[in-house]
């Protein structure tokens, strides 16, 4: 087909149209034809589907019939168009439409061709999408259907192999930098920057090589496993990963090209990316909240932003993240991470502020007030199973069915929250047999725990003052001691007591049991005791005990669902509060 013409146009439907012309009269094909400065035969040459009109002469047969263009094509194989087929049947020419986006000819033919989108134009999506009169998505579509775009990514496979072939090589820990010549070539048929290109790739070459890590481990269990079954269990493992890695490699290069087609530049995303981090707080957000002007906020494509002005004062506009929006940071963020660095820093410290979390003055008045301070212990300053949590679970079912207990409903997934559900299906003598294999467990677990990033120094810093302290937990005492006593905090033994879980599963939190427990025993008023934790149960069981609570949210959807739990003080790190006990200590 010559460039320019219309090869989606549907003679019959010219001919429909022109039949049901001015009001249902129609008008003849001579007419027709004087109208748009043509001759009755070339009219009816398109009727026939003889020839094929190009774009500008389709617009102007719809002007002339009161019809939009895209009425004159036979939409029924729109799936499968290319963004040039959509422009035609638009009736536009590339002309037309490079110079309403404020692209150069030559960049708008190299879109329609291989599917690139200049830099400049990170918001080329959007502005298709209402030229067009349709959604991005569907614009996406189209561009995938580049007809030069399989050749290109062909022609990326080539360097992207030799990359990860070297880069994945065993011992090799180095990362591929913007002067390999392999980046650059990439860089070259992305038309991106060869730092950009270097430092995405380098993410996905950690990814892989963490994949790889686990793919070793399992085939070392399938040569040497104890018995056939792990044997075989570690073969069906290792060949997962090793799909796992062909799937990844395979899809690189489009992911990649989908990615640079819609990628945000450093300051448009920082802003997005803040309004992702703040989503599970829900609401909608200013642009004084977010430290941005309206200017960067309007820079967001359309698709990924939802607005709302309140009153009459469209100033006062407020923003919250579309779906669409949302889909895209969970898509993207690690490569935008990887692009952009400095942009992690900036939306942790605003996610902190935004967060509703305590002022540092309340928390002062918090401690100043407290004789003693409680801990709960698994998640706040350990994570006592880890990894091992699915398969600890996993025995302890074992352990439940040979005992014959019956099943919960729905039986939870966490060893403790299990242990609690069977409570109300067995005799005291089957529990406390599930107690003490569980009891096992934990402590095996506490002999490997490390603590979480500043528990150690909180310990220290909480230890050199007078208060009590004491963890009150639903895990065993035997486990919590074990970890304990591994902390390098200095704090002689017995410093801190410990409240395991009560000999009456029933009585572990929300129950209050262990806190009232502890405040007797401690010989501290309840008002003067002050609890940290994270968990919903956590703040539940302070409410009922009249405990003072500060919930530890190391995220906004920790933070909403301990507020959502009535916890209205919370701080995002312990860090947070040894900074406040070691300020007290200074100023004593």
């Amino acid at each position: 087909m010559a460039r320019g013409l219309a090869d989606k146009f549907d003679g019959k439907r010219l001919r429909q149209a022109r039949a049901a012309a001015e009001d249902g009269r129609g008008i003849s094909a001579e007419e027709l034809a004087r109208r748009i400065r043509a001759t009755k035969a070339q009219v009816l040459a398109y009727e026939n589907g003889l020839v094929r009109p190009d774009p500008r002469r389709i617009r102007l047969l719809a002007q002339v019939l009161e019809i939009e263009p895209l009425q004159l094509s036979d939409s029924s194989s729109a799936q499968a168009w290319t963004l040039a087929d959509l422009r035609r049947a638009h009736g536009l020419r590339a002309a037309d439409v490079s110079g309403q986006l404020g692209l150069s000819l030559r960049a708008y033919r190299r879109l329609e061709s291989e599917g690139i989108v200049p830099v400049h134009k990170f918001n080329l999506m959007s502005e298709l999408a209402e030229l067009f009169e349709m959604n991005a998505s569907e614009i996406e579509e189209h561009l995938c259907r580049a007809p030069l775009l399989p050749q290109r990514l062909d022609e990326v496979r080539e360097p992207l192999a030799c990359l990860l072939s070297f880069y994945l090589q065993p011992k090799n820990l180095d990362k591929p930098g913007p002067g390999d010549d392999e980046i650059v070539a990439l860089a070259g048929l992305y038309r991106r920057s060869p730092l950009t290109v270097a430092r995405i790739v380098g993410h996905e070459i950690a990814r892989l090589r963490g994949i790889r890590r686990r793919q070793v481990g399992f085939e070392a269990a399938a040569s040497f496993g104890a018995t056939a079954e792990e044997q075989a269990k570690g073969q069906a493992a290792a060949q997962t990963e090793g799909r796992k890695i062909g799937e990844l490699i395979d899809a690189l290069p489009q992911n990649m090209d989908t990615f640079f087609r819609c990628m945000l530049p450093q300051d448009t995303w920082r802003t997005l990316a803040l309004f992702h981090a703040l989503r599970p707080l829900g609401g909608w957000l200013s642009a004084g909240q977010l430290q941005a002007t309206t200017e960067h906020l309007t820079m967001i494509p359309v698709q990924l932003l939802e607005r709302r002005t309140t009153g009459k004062d469209a100033a006062n506009a407020e923003y919250r993240l579309s779906e669409h929006g949302a889909k895209h940071c969970a898509a993207y963020r690690p490569w935008y991470d990887a692009c952009y660095p400095a942009v992690q820093s900036f939306v942790q410290v605003n996610e902190r502020a935004l967060a509703g979390h305590m002022q540092q003055s309340d928390l002062h008045d918090l401690l100043a007030q407290s004789e003693a301070v409680l801990f709960s212990f698994d998640g706040l300053l350990c994570r006592l199973f880890g990894r091992n949590l699915q398969s600890v679970s996993e025995r302890l079912l074992t352990e439940a069915q040979s005992l014959q207990l019956a099943l919960p409903p729905q039986t939870p997934t966490d060893p403790v929250g299990m242990l609690r559900a069977f409570v109300r299906h067995g005799t005291p003598g089957q529990i406390h047999q599930l107690d003490r294999l569980l009891t096992q467990f934990e402590t095996e677990a506490a002999r490997h725990a490390a603590p979480l990033p500043g528990v150690s120094q909180l310990l220290r810093a909480l230890g050199e003052s007078n208060r009590r302290l004491a963890v009150v937990t639903d895990h065993a005492s035997d486990a919590v001691d074990t970890f304990l006593e591994r902390l390098p905090t200095d704090i002689p033994a017995g410093r801190i007591a410990v409240f395991g879980r009560p000999d009456d599963p029933e009585l572990m939190k929300p129950n209050p049991h262990g806190l009232t427990r502890a405040t007797a025993a401690l010989k501290v008023p309840h008002t003067r005791v002050l609890l940290m934790g994270e968990s919903i149960a956590d703040a539940l069981a302070a409410q009922t005990a009249g405990i003072p609570f500060v919930g530890i949210a190391a995220t906004t959807r920790q933070a909403r669902m301990l507020r959502d739990a009535g916890a209205s003080r919370t701080v995002a790190s312990v860090r947070t509060i040894t900074a406040v006990v070691k300020e007290q200590q200074a100023g004593a």
